[in-house]
């Protein structure tokens, strides 16, 4: 009789502890452009991607490679960032993470390559802006 009453209040104790866990929240996966260029920077130049790869490391897994195109229609002091991202969508951190400087002249292509920080990057966002 003991016996029974301490499995049903053992069975009573963790449902009740079950009820209070904590619930994971739902995530709400927003579709978001490959490319982010702010409207300034729109009017004077074309973006193109041109690769998208991922490139065997030395001890094994892969990394993701980006390249991209800039064509300048005029001068300009431009920044451009790349944010990486992992299969669930969050963000990936990297090292010197930031924007780095280029100027294009009227005419002028330039190409730009970046490569992801970790493994588990499956995508990523690049942004363009002006030099500030």
């Amino acid at each position: 009789m003991l016996r029974s009453i301490t499995i049903v209040a053992v069975m009573a104790l963790l449902g009740g502890l079950s009820a209070c866990a904590p619930m994971q929240p739902e995530r709400e996966y927003v579709q978001r452009d490959d490319l982010k260029v702010d409207p300034e920077v729109r009017q004077f130049l074309a973006v193109n991607e041109l690769l998208q790869a991922r490139i065997d490391q030395p001890g094994g897994g892969t990394l993701l490679q980006v390249q991209f195109s800039v064509e300048a229609y005029e001068d300009a002091d431009l920044e451009w960032a790349v944010t990486w991202f992992d299969p669930s969508g969050m963000v990936v951190p990297s090292v010197g993470q930031g924007y780095h400087s280029a100027h294009l002249l009227r005419g002028q292509t330039r190409f730009f390559t970046a490569i992801a920080p970790h493994e588990r990057v499956t995508s990523y966002q690049l942004h363009l802006r002006e030099d500030r």
